[in-house]
């Protein structure tokens, strides 16, 4: 009798697992069947300037078995194909070893008339305990930006409030962290040349710690580069879409800007 019940209790047990092997077979076939969500045409598509951090004699940091500049210029190869497939236009500040000054980068955004210019680079910290992303912008712009933006806008007033490097960093920000599971450093203001110095919406996002050891290891997989990458161009492709149906969102003529995005920042630098 109680090998019977025996028997019992393990074909029953054999059925359950049948049962939920089968029920994860229909959803994984249902989850294929769900089509991938798309973003509606670009009514004009727009030019997106990629700047890979670093180059030739600016190594950038090394640390975590990875040269900055290397790394660097990986992920913007990468991102410019990414950008490419939302049909966006890419013109890159370099896609070789070589050094370009800051001011001719931010230049070359303003120049070829961008929508929008990202920069990569890769962190470092003194505390190997310190990992995740971060991301710059500055609302201070330089004087000379600052007249050449009124007269690129048509603005009268002599107060120009241009928040819209702010909006794009937050864009950023949020994507690229919720495609990676990155912790969250937040979106900080600094007056760094290459997003001071351009009449554009601008922004450097700085990807990830090489000192700390196994985000370093991460910074190196292509699988993670991926998710990386895809969260830095869906937060790029939602800000230009907003940007597109409102060109002067962010920009205030009075001084007085618009509400500003919610601050992420979750700590500081060390």
């Amino acid at each position: 009798m109680q090998f019977l019940l025996w028997s019992v209790r393990v074909g029953m047990s054999y059925l359950a697992l049948a049962a939920g092997f089968c029920s994860l077979i229909w959803l994984s076939q249902q989850l294929e069947a769900v089509p991938q969500v798309r973003l509606k045409a670009w009514e004009a598509a727009p030019l997106v300037v990629v700047d890979a951090g670093h180059g030739g004699h600016d190594g950038g940091a090394v640390a975590g078995g990875a040269i900055e500049k290397n790394l660097a210029l990986d992920l913007a190869l990468q991102l410019r194909q990414e950008l490419l497939r939302l049909g966006l236009r890419v013109q890159m500040t370099r896609e070789t070893d070589v050094f370009l000054p800051l001011e001719e980068r931010a230049a070359l955004a303003d120049r070829v008339q961008a929508a929008a210019f990202v920069s990569l680079h890769l962190n470092t910290s003194a505390a190997p305990e310190v990992s995740g992303i971060e991301t710059y912008y500055t609302e201070r712009k330089s004087l000379p930006v600052v007249r050449a933006l009124q007269t690129r806008l048509g603005l009268t007033s002599p107060t120009v409030s241009d928040q819209r490097g702010r909006w794009l960093a937050d864009h950023l920000q949020r994507h690229s962290c919720l495609t990676t599971q990155a912790e969250n450093r937040g979106i900080k203001e600094r007056n760094y040349a290459v997003v001071s110095q351009t009449q554009v919406p601008a922004a450097l996002i700085e990807c990830g710690f090489l000192t700390h050891a196994t985000e370093a290891s991460r910074l190196k997989q292509a699988a993670y580069q991926a998710r990386l990458i895809t969260g830095i161009a869906q937060g790029l492709a939602e800000f230009l879409k907003i940007q597109q149906a409102e060109p002067l969102r962010g920009v205030n003529a009075s001084g007085e800007g618009p509400d500003k995005p919610r601050e992420t920042e979750t700590s500081t630098q060390p």
